[in-house]
C-alpha cells in the first residue's frame, strides 16, 4: 500500500485518514467506557500532539482530529505505553453495546463473548448491536446483526433488513452470530458490504426469521439517569481541554460514550456546562453535520456554520453534509441538506420519492422549514 493515509474507509488509531486539518484517528473504547483518569490523560496528549479537537460519531466512537503526521508514532506510543487505551487487536467485530449495561447483565456477557472473535475478510463497516434490557435504544443506529429483546422477552438475533429473527439461548448467541457472519461472507459478492444489501438479493434461512423484536425504542436525551448524567455534544465536536475541565469539575469516575453524540458521566447529576448540552430541549439536538469545509477535502460548504444558522428554525431532524457522499447520516434523519458549492440540495427523507429542492446557501428561513413540517 503506497499511500498509508487512504481515504474512503473507517480510520483507526494505527491507520488514520489524512484530512484537511491533519490526521483523523478513530477508536471505540471497550464497552464504550473509559476511566476518567485515562480520559484526562488522553485529552492532554491530544492537546500536545494535535489540534485538540475531538468528535463523537453516531455510533459512539471517538474521533481525534488534527494529529500531525510527524507526531503520529509518538502519539500512539504514549497511548499504549500508559495503557490509556486497551485495544483487543484480535477482535474485529464492530460491536456497540446498550448504553445502560451493568456488570454481568445480558449485554455485558454477550458483548464479552463476541469481543473474543476475529473474523477474516469482514468488511470494516460491518456492525453488531447488543441492545437488551429494559431500555432498548439502538434501533436507529446502523448495524448488520442486532441482538435484542423478542416479544416474549427472550434473546433475539436478527439480520438487518429482516423484520424477524431467531430466539437464541445466551450460551448459543456467539455461535449463532458467527454462523450468520459466515453465511453473509459466503453469499455476498465483492461489492456488497452490508447485510441489508445482501438481503435484497438473497433470502435468509427460514428458521432465522421466526420472531419479531420489541418495537419500543428508548430515545436518549440529556438527563439524569440511575447510572449518571447524560450530556449532549454540540454537533458531535468538542475541545479536549473542555472535556478535561468537565471531568475534573464533576469528579466522575467513568465516562460512557453513547450513540447520537452523547456522553454519560457515571455517578453525576445536575451538571451544567456551556460547552455541553444538559437541556433536552436544546435545538442542537435536532441538527447534525459532517465535518465540513476546512476539515474534509470533499466538503464544499462550512456545515457547522449552516447548522448554527438553521438550528432554531424547525423541530425536524436535520443532517447537513458538505458533499454528495452524505457522511454521518443516521436512520432518524428527516431532512438532508447537501452542500453543492454555492447551492444546497434539500431532500425530504420522509418521502420515498426523496424530492430534490435546490436553494442558495444563504436563503434558508424559518418559513421554509415550517413549510417542510
Amino acid at each position: 500500500m503506497k499511500n498509508k493515509y487512504l481515504k474512503g474507509y473507517c480510520p483507526t488509531l494505527e491507520k488514520p485518514i489524512l484530512a484537511s486539518d491533519g490526521l483523523l484517528l478513530r477508536f471505540r473504547p471497550l464497552m464504550n467506557l473509559m476511566d476518567s483518569e485515562y480520559l484526562i490523560s488522553l485529552c492532554d496528549l491530544i492537546e500536545s500532539y494535535g489540534s485538540g479537537i475531538m468528535e463523537i460519531t453516531n455510533r459512539g466512537s471517538i474521533q481525534i482530529r488534527g494529529i500531525k503526521k510527524q507526531y503520529h508514532k509518538n502519539f500512539l506510543k504514549k497511548i499504549f505505553q500508559t495503557k490509556i487505551i486497551k485495544n483487543d487487536l484480535n477482535c474485529n467485530l464492530n460491536i456497540l453495546i446498550n448504553p445502560f449495561w451493568v456488570h454481568q447483565d445480558k449485554n455485558y456477557k454477550i458483548y464479552n463473548i463476541l469481543n473474543q472473535y476475529h473474523v477474516p475478510n469482514l468488511p470494516a463497516k460491518f456492525g453488531i448491536t447488543v441492545d437488551l434490557g429494559e431500555k432498548a435504544c439502538l434501533k436507529n443506529v446502523s448495524a448488520d446483526i442486532r441482538i435484542e429483546n423478542s416479544e416474549n422477552n427472550k434473546i433475539l438475533v436478527r439480520s438487518e433488513g429482516s423484520e424477524t429473527g431467531k430466539v437464541v439461548e445466551i450460551n448459543q448467541v456467539g455461535i449463532f452470530v458467527l454462523k450468520m457472519i459466515r453465511w453473509f461472507l459466503e453469499k455476498k459478492d465483492k461489492n456488497i458490504n452490508k447485510m441489508s444489501e445482501l438481503l435484497l438479493k438473497k433470502k435468509l434461512p427460514e428458521d432465522w426469521c421466526q420472531v419479531k423484536p420489541l418495537k419500543k425504542n428508548y430515545k436518549l436525551f440529556p438527563s439524569n439517569t440511575k447510572l449518571g448524567q447524560i450530556l449532549g455534544i454540540k454537533l458531535g465536536r468538542f475541545h479536549a481541554k473542555d472535556l478535561k475541565q468537565l471531568l475534573i469539575k464533576c469528579a466522575t469516575p467513568k465516562v460512557r460514550f453513547l450513540p447520537f453524540k452523547m456522553i454519560l458521566l457515571e455517578g453525576v447529576e445536575n451538571i451544567k456546562n456551556q460547552n455541553f448540552i444538559s437541556d433536552k430541549n436544546d435545538p442542537f439536538l435536532n441538527v447534525s453535520a459532517c465535518s465540513g469545509k476546512n476539515y474534509c477535502v470533499n466538503s464544499t460548504i462550512d456545515t457547522f456554520r449552516l447548522a448554527h444558522e438553521v438550528k432554531n428554525y424547525n423541530s425536524l431532524k436535520v443532517h447537513i453534509t458538505g458533499c454528495e457522499k452524505n457522511c454521518g447520516i443516521s436512520k432518524d434523519t428527516q431532512i438532508l441538506l447537501t452542500g453543492n458549492f454555492e447551492h444546497i440540495d434539500v431532500f425530504d427523507l420522509r418521502s420515498r420519492k426523496k424530492n430534490l429542492k435546490r436553494k442558495k446557501l444563504n436563503s434558508f428561513s424559518k418559513e421554509f422549514f415550517k413549510r417542510m413540517e
